[in-house]
């Protein structure tokens, strides 16, 4: 079997989440977007992706398997986000919804939004420096969480109506929020960094 690549776009950002992005207080949950570290490349391992800081830290995201800290499924250890839908999160909720503060792990530059179809199965990300092909295996899109939502909606301090809550989790599904993928089978980590290239792989 061949698989034929189709270019996607390139990669524009990459960060991980050292720990959650939502906190709890003695008033309740709150989303804070300042837990996101920006680095200059990732590692994805089969465990989740783990990166090395400006500081020379060595750090893995929240949701590798290895974190002391994780309290999510093992299907969700890649996540990735596209430009085009932070454009259209900007066009209904406003300049405060930069590139990456959904804390999707890998922001790829492309013009038109990206829904499950288009996507297909399986993605490659093309390494800039080595040529290396990682091949990322589609899990589903990330569902949004009520703390984003309100967040999104500037609305963090008092509650959304059931109504207007339900109409922003449905503009942020489907992919809008981003996607989840793992490590395709067979492969050992890879290093994915701003520039590379990325694909959308199917078989011929």
């Amino acid at each position: 079997m061949v698989e034929k690549l189709r270019e996607l776009g390139r990669v524009k950002l990459t960060q991980l989440q050292p720990s959650g992005l939502i906190i709890e207080t003695p008033s309740g949950h709150f989303y804070d977007p300042s837990r996101r570290v920006e680095v200059d490349r990732l590692r994805i391992t089969p465990l989740g992706i783990e990166a090395t800081t400006l500081e020379a830290e060595h750090v893995l995201d929240i949701h590798h398997i290895d974190h002391p800290d994780k309290a999510y499924d093992d299907d969700d250890l890649v996540c990735i986000g596209f430009t085009s839908h932070y454009a259209a999160m900007r066009a209904r909720f406003g300049e405060h919804m930069v590139d990456g503060i959904a804390g999707e792990n890998i922001i790829i530059d492309v013009e038109e939004e990206v829904w499950p179809e288009d996507l297909g199965q399986r993605i490659g990300i093309e390494n800039a420096d080595s040529g290396q092909l990682a091949l990322l295996d589609m899990v589903s899109f990330a569902a949004p969480c009520q703390e984003f939502s309100h967040f999104a909606a500037q609305s963090q301090s008092e509650p959304l109506p059931v109504d207007k809550l339900k109409a922003i989790l449905q503009f942020l599904g489907n992919g809008r929020r981003g996607f989840l993928l793992l490590l395709g089978k067979n492969q050992e980590q890879v290093s994915v960094q701003p520039g590379d290239k990325v694909f959308v792989v199917s078989a011929d």
